[in-house]
């Protein structure tokens, strides 16, 4: 209360409201920060971890097992389904180029120039040549096309021989290259080679084999080139009954006419063949050049060998 002027002044009344303050303790602190351990992370965020994470644990896996599998399937050759293409090695250019000429021969023949057919075909047999000289190789895939395209030539124009005549060429020379490309047969070096150094004169009736010759190998190569090694009697027919078996011949030159051939293989021989009867069974030729009849026989015993045919019979 107050006296202001004598009066009584009653002074208004204040409560003062306060509190002890207590320190946290540590333990309070520890709890504290537990409680609030900062900035939260979006939900999404989270979830977009995970999804990452397990993304890239997949690929990871994905790309093990991959490899895996290749690795062990890696020396294993599958076949081609059936029916799925197999992509075939290009053709050297020597056997496109011989293609193309045989088959210029084919146009041009059906067109009625025979001249300029024979000009292709003579192309195509000096392109073969060359690859003999070259000792280049050819698939048997290769001999059969050239053929067949020599048949169609000679099929447009039967009638003409000049044409047919360079087509017959053409095959010996196929053949000459095929027995380019035939392998020595085996020979452990224990086979008695018997030498000659002049023509052998067989007598009708007779077999020579490595009991008669004693030897089976029948080595002509000190001969002349041209000389023949084996002479049949002078009919040089089948009725002579000369059969020659089991041997194998050597150089110089033999004339096929006339003579039964079994099991004989002929190595760096020249062949004549001058259109009679002619009995091969299982012969072989290795190295040799041919001199044959372009008539029709001819043609079928050039064909026989250009194609690794080993059996013919020409009666």
């Amino acid at each position: 209360m107050d006296y202001n002027g004598g009066a009584a002044v009653e002074m208004p009344r204040v409560t003062m409201a306060y509190e002890i303050y207590h320190p946290p303790s540590g333990r309070t602190r520890r709890w504290g920060r537990r409680k609030d351990p900062g900035p939260r992370v979006p939900r999404w965020v989270a979830i977009l971890l995970v999804i990452l994470f397990g993304a890239t644990v997949g690929t990871i896996g994905w790309d093990r097992a991959a490899r895996f599998f290749r690795a062990g399937h890696k020396a294993a050759v599958t076949a081609p389904a059936a029916g799925t293409a197999v992509p075939q090695p290009a053709r050297p250019e020597w056997q496109a180029d011989t293609a193309n000429a045989l088959e210029d021969g084919v146009r041009e023949a059906s067109a009625g120039n025979i001249t300029q057919a024979e000009v292709a075909t003579d192309r195509a047999a000096a392109v073969v040549t060359g690859a003999r000289f070259k000792g280049e190789s050819a698939p048997p895939g290769f001999f059969e096309t050239a053929i067949r395209q020599l048949d169609q030539i000679v099929a447009v124009h039967p009638e003409n021989a000049r044409l047919g005549e360079h087509a017959a060429l053409m095959r010996i020379e196929l053949a000459q290259f095929r027995s380019a490309l035939e392998a020595s047969p085996a020979d452990s070096g224990q086979s008695k080679h018997v030498g000659i150094g002049a023509p052998r004169t067989i007598a009708r009736d007779s077999l020579l084999d490595p009991k008669s010759l004693g030897g089976k190998i029948l080595d002509a190569t000190l001969m002349p080139a041209s000389a023949e090694i084996l002479e049949p009697p002078a009919s040089r027919l089948f009725v002579d009954n000369v059969r020659v078996e089991n041997l194998t011949i050597a150089g110089a030159t033999q004339t096929l006419d006339g003579m039964h051939w079994k099991n004989v293989t002929f190595m760096g021989t020249r062949l004549r063949y001058e259109g009679g009867e002619v009995d091969l069974e299982n012969v072989h030729f290795v190295r040799c050049k041919f001199g044959f009849t372009t008539d029709e026989r001819g043609v079928r015993l050039a064909n026989t060998i250009a194609l690794g045919q080993t059996s013919l019979v020409i009666e």
